[in-house]
């Protein structure tokens, strides 16, 4: 009954993230006046009946798990995997940048500032 629990609050968080991941996409475009350009000529936003659909769709969805539980099911295997699959491939991109970027070339000249003298700075 645990396993079956983590795997509701897992998939729980994974649409709550997505949700507020995909707000903040939407936002994004507010803080760039090239982007307000872009989007002149698309179809308006009207706020309160968004957040109205997407009240009623929240609540929707938080019910699918009790009427379906093998969608929860297999929507958390789903995102298990994939959450595996990305560990890995965050594993080989550090291997890979580790290796190109692990050993300082001889010449190379990095932005350091030169040691103080102590005393000077005390007066």
């Amino acid at each position: 009954m645990m396993a079956d629990n983590r795997k509701g609050f897992t998939m729980w968080f994974l649409i709550k993230g997505s949700f507020w991941f995909s707000l903040v996409l939407i936002a994004l475009p507010l803080l760039d006046s090239g982007s307000r350009e872009a989007l002149k000529d698309a179809p308006q936003l009207e706020v309160g009946q968004s957040m109205s659909a997407a009240m009623e769709a929240f609540a929707d969805i938080k019910q699918i798990c009790v009427r379906k539980p093998d969608i929860c099911e297999t929507g958390s295997e789903t995102f298990a995997a994939l959450g595996v699959r990305a560990r890995e491939g965050a594993r080989l991109a550090y291997q890979f940048l580790d290796t190109k970027f692990a050993d300082a070339p001889e010449g190379l000249t990095t932005a350091s500032l030169p040691e103080a003298d102590v005393e000077s700075t005390a007066d």
